[in-house]
């Protein structure tokens, strides 16, 4: 899927809170919506349904919903608290997306999504329209980095917090030497393994990892420090300023030296 096309020119049409009583029956009638729907759940459990399938939802749920479908919304005993927003994308976005009834996946954060959507929501009312497109984008990227349902069960929870603790502690301090066979022997799985799960749940292997956060730090002190080079790649936990220079290039499509200079 091409992110790129589906972000541009996106128009916020309404956005709101639903907190759905015991009698809430939802359904859209069979022309559906005429935009798209992000619909986020915050409490409860229920399902939505149309011809070709059913969803059950429960709190961290989020999908989007497609023009011109038939939707019906139940909630069981827990009644479904919900935040919503209608959109319309370029022809291209809607291309990009494909033709579904709806997408779905499970939110692991659930408190940055509901607050960034909240934002949005006050935006919104605001009338600050272009500010609350910004921070929606940032709610769409949040969902589409987020994994399917089927694609946590090939990981597993546990396994996932697990890579997110991992990916936090070098994010935290990308200069140590961090090494997959030392988490390996940490949390008890060998090196192959915590390898293949990590490349899954992240989507790009440990060592990239790893060289994406060094450099991303590399970028930050020679931004706004007067450390050499040689004293930015040292500070990186790197012995070879040669090879901090190639790892940099290959990674930002410039040298260090260039990328200083701006």
């Amino acid at each position: 899927m091409n992110t790129q096309d589906l972000f541009e020119n996106i128009k916020i049409n309404s956005c709101g809170i639903s907190d759905c009583d015991a009698a809430w029956h939802w359904d859209t009638g069979p022309c559906g919506f005429q935009d798209f729907d992000l619909w986020f759940v915050l409490r409860g459990k229920g399902r939505i349904i149309t011809e070709r399938e059913t969803a059950e939802v429960e709190r961290g749920s989020c999908l989007l919903l497609f023009p011109n479908t038939h939707y019906i919304g139940e909630h069981g005993e827990e009644h479904l608290l919900t935040m919503n927003v209608h959109f319309q994308l370029s022809p291209k976005g809607a291309e990009a997306l494909g033709a579904h009834p709806f997408l779905y996946k499970r939110i692991a954060d659930i408190g940055y999504m509901r607050e960034t959507l909240l934002r949005v929501i006050r935006l919104y009312n605001s009338a600050k329209t272009e500010s609350a497109r910004v921070f929606f984008l940032a709610a769409l990227s949040e969902y589409f980095e987020a994994s399917k349902p089927e694609e946590k069960s090939e990981t597993g929870g546990e396994k996932s917090a697990i890579i997110e603790k991992i990916c936090d502690r070098i994010n935290l301090s990308p200069e140590e030497a961090h090494s997959l066979a030392a988490f390996a022997a940490e949390y008890g799985y060998s090196a192959d393994y915590l390898g293949r799960v990590f490349s899954r749940a992240a989507g790009i292997s440990f060592s990239e990892y790893l060289a994406n956060a060094r450099v991303n730090k590399a970028k930050f002190l020679l931004s706004s420090t007067s450390l050499s080079i040689e004293g930015v790649a040292e500070a990186l936990g790197y012995y070879d300023t040669c090879y901090f220079a190639r790892q940099f290039k290959r990674i930002t499509g410039t040298s260090p030296g260039k990328y200083r200079k701006g």
